[in-house]
């Protein structure tokens, strides 16, 4: 399962840099002036670190399907009816409290 567009947009302004040609009183006084930064805010941060988790995950663990296949044709796989019930009466409840 991909998901995407879940997380809004970074955004970025573009920072142009004016080099300075001249005398050295000129290369001194630019010396003097602060520099431009770039501070990230903790949340856009966080949104870039779990943007990237996402992008490295695959979208079908085949690790995991090709051991259940097995379990499946040893005849091993079996479904916990109570687990299963609990599964659905919670997909049930969230999509009832979203509308």
């Amino acid at each position: 399962m991909k998901l995407t567009g879940i997380f809004p947009p970074i955004k970025t302004e573009k920072v142009q840099v004016r080099k300075s040609e001249g005398s050295a009183a000129a290369r001194a006084e630019s010396a003097v002036l602060p520099t431009d930064r770039v501070v990230l805010s903790a949340g856009s941060l966080e949104v870039q670190k779990a943007k990237d988790i996402l992008e490295q995950t695959p979208d079908v663990r085949m690790d995991r399907v090709q051991a259940l296949k097995e379990e499946i044709a040893r005849g091993e796989y079996q479904v916990d009816p109570y687990r299963l019930a609990d599964k659905m009466m919670g997909s049930l409840l969230s999509e009832t409290l979203v509308k």
